[in-house]
């Protein structure tokens, strides 16, 4: 699998900062002679509506006069699912102890196979699944709250990785998370490099993201071996995002 090095994370749901990221997007792409080309992906995840939300954003950027770089659904809820997406995250929680959040995410999945098929005779695309191992390094952040996401060492994270790998994964996503508390994937170089000479031996990605604010601590996780590098919450902030954008696309270049 392919990946680009950026990805772009947008809640639909977030009013003011929703419209900025959505201008300074429609900007960077329609400016671009062929968009596709850009080391640029579009997540897209809603964390307050069930499925509407999603979907709704999702027609607004095919509406653009324009082609689009990869785009995925980042699920915040089982019925995210649409089918103008390419490609949709399923994840397996790897140190995630709340017990409901994870019986929702098995038949969340369950749900998304069982709509695929029952879909798949009437329509022609139906967004490709992304199965990969989701690690949460920041127990105080928003997500890591939600989860109830256990504080874990570089080694401890790294030995979680390694005995919980599953062969049909095609990536790893260490997430330092978001929020106030959340610290930043930017401070975990070790580990980032660790994992990435992990995942060489499987074939597979890696992403991070959290606490993500400058261009250069984005250059730092290339360096360091992120095949994908995930921005939101300094972009949701900005009063210029586009300018943000383009800094970090260069930062990935």
């Amino acid at each position: 699998m392919k990946f680009t090095k950026l990805a772009i994370l947008i809640d639909p749901n977030k009013g003011k900062a929703t419209e900025r990221m959505f201008h300074a997007l429609k900007g960077i792409l329609t400016e671009c002679d062929d968009p596709t080309k850009l080391p640029l992906e579009i997540w897209v995840g809603d964390s307050s509506e069930i499925y509407r939300g999603v979907h709704r954003y999702l027609k607004r950027l095919h509406q653009l006069k324009t082609t689009l770089p990869p785009v995925v659904i980042f699920p915040g809820h089982p019925l995210q699912i649409s089918s103008l997406a390419d490609f949709i995250q399923m994840p397996t929680l790897l140190n995630a102890y709340r017990f409901r959040i994870k019986v929702v995410v098995k038949l969340g999945k369950k749900y998304h196979w069982l709509m695929k098929w029952c879909r798949k005779p009437f329509s022609k695309h139906w967004p490709i699944d992304r199965k990969y191992g989701y690690m949460v390094l920041s127990p105080h952040s928003s997500v890591g709250k939600k989860l109830h996401a256990k504080e874990l060492t570089d080694e401890q994270a790294y030995e979680e990785i390694t005995r919980k790998w599953r062969d049909y994964w095609s990536m790893i996503y260490l997430e330092a998370g978001s929020g106030r508390f959340g610290a930043s994937i930017a401070g975990r170089l070790d580990l980032v490099r660790q994992v990435k000479e992990f995942t060489k031996t499987k074939d597979a990605a890696l992403i991070t993201g959290g606490g993500i604010r400058t261009k250069t601590q984005v250059e730092d996780l290339v360096k360091s071996g992120s095949d994908l590098v995930v921005v939101s919450t300094v972009l949701e902030q900005s009063e210029n995002p586009k300018e943000l954008m383009e800094q970090f696309l260069e930062a990935v270049s």
